[in-house]
Parts: C-alpha cells; structure tokens; sequence
C-alpha cells in the first residue's frame, strides 16, 4: 500500500513540478522497497531521491538518503560501498554540525 501511495504522490508532485515534495517521495518509496526487502528497487528510488535532493540544494536530505542508502547496501552484503556512501553523508552531517552524525558514525565503528 505505502509503494502504491508514494507512486501517487510522485505523479502529482512531477505534475506540479513539485521537486522538493517529489525528491522526499523518492526517498519514502526507497525506503518502503527497502522494508519489503527489494533491495535493487530501494538502490534505484535512492539514488533519483539523490539527484534530485541534489538539484534541490537539500544538504540535509541528501546526507538521510545517503545514511538509507548504505543501510540498503549493508543488507544487501555490500559492505564497501555502504561504508562509502554512509562516509559521505557523514562528511556533509559534520559539516552541517548536525547530531545524526553520531548515528552514522557509529554504523562506520
């Protein structure tokens, strides 16, 4: 059902040309495929969410999509690349002093 609500909302939100709204309902859709344990339909909404948060100038947003993204990469046995992508959101978490980096740092100890 969350998959279904999400690909309705991303169809309104590309209507109105909503970018903010559809980057954020890309990262929901990842996340709900990576509940469902479809791991390569999570990696592929993740990584638009990215570009699209990206585009937006959301540093914040990019830094949750890249933490849910190495999560992904982590189930899915890619423990380098999750390493990689979780040092990443790291990086802008610290530059932006915000406390979720201590999250991600423990999922890289």
């Amino acid at each position: 059902a969350a998959q279904q609500y999400c690909r309705e909302a991303l169809a309104l939100f590309q209507q109105y040309a909503d970018r903010t709204a559809e980057a954020s309902t890309w990262h929901s859709l990842g996340y709900a495929h990576h509940q469902a344990g479809e791991h390569t339909e999570a990696i592929a909404c993740y990584q638009t969410a990215l570009r699209l948060m990206h585009a937006n100038g959301d540093r914040y947003g990019t830094a949750t999509v890249l933490t849910d993204l190495g999560d992904t990469h982590h189930r899915t046995g890619d423990d380098l690349t999750a390493r990689t992508t979780w040092s990443e959101a790291l990086a802008i978490l610290t530059e932006l002093d915000h406390p979720d980096a201590d999250t991600v740092r423990a999922k890289l100890e």
